[in-house]
């Protein structure tokens, strides 16, 4: 035989992978919606005057990328804690180091920014929600009876 698994097969079936890019994406709309409403309600712009207008995009797509594979890595761990402390690292990590690349005064902005705390804290939720998604989706259904 080939080794090839057949679709029906439930060991072929991982839906860690899109569950989390699905994760992932709520997690990207949800820290928008609250830059937004951070903003407004400090009177403050996430990302100070004279930062290329890319920066944002860029920095929010890597730090997505990092949610999706911590999520989507965490659903086999035993506890969401330390894959939730890692994901929240990685964007931290992800949004003040990338700064450097516009300047230090920009690193400096971020490491102390809200918009950065609130997303780090995000990350660490969605992974969070994630793990426990999972892990009702995988307990084993009753036959119906009590």
């Amino acid at each position: 035989m080939s080794g090839a698994t057949s679709p029906s097969d439930p060991d072929a079936r991982r839906p860690e992978y899109v569950v989390a890019l699905f994760a992932t994406v709520l997690w990207a709309a949800v820290d928008f919606a609250a830059a937004g409403m951070l903003a407004v309600l400090l009177d403050r712009e996430p990302i100070p005057a004279g930062v290329s207008l890319f920066y944002a995009p860029l920095a929010t797509a890597v730090a997505g990328v990092a949610v999706w594979f911590v999520t989507a890595r965490s659903t086999a761990a035993r506890r969401p804690w330390l894959s939730a402390a890692a994901a929240a690292a990685a964007v931290y990590l992800v949004l003040v180091l990338g700064a450097g690349f516009a300047g230090l005064r920009l690193v400096v902005a971020q490491a102390v920014s809200p918009f950065v705390l609130v997303a780090v804290a995000l990350a660490a939720a969605t992974v969070i929600a994630t793990w426990f998604g999972i892990r009702a989706y995988r307990r084993p259904r009753g036959s119906g009876t009590r």
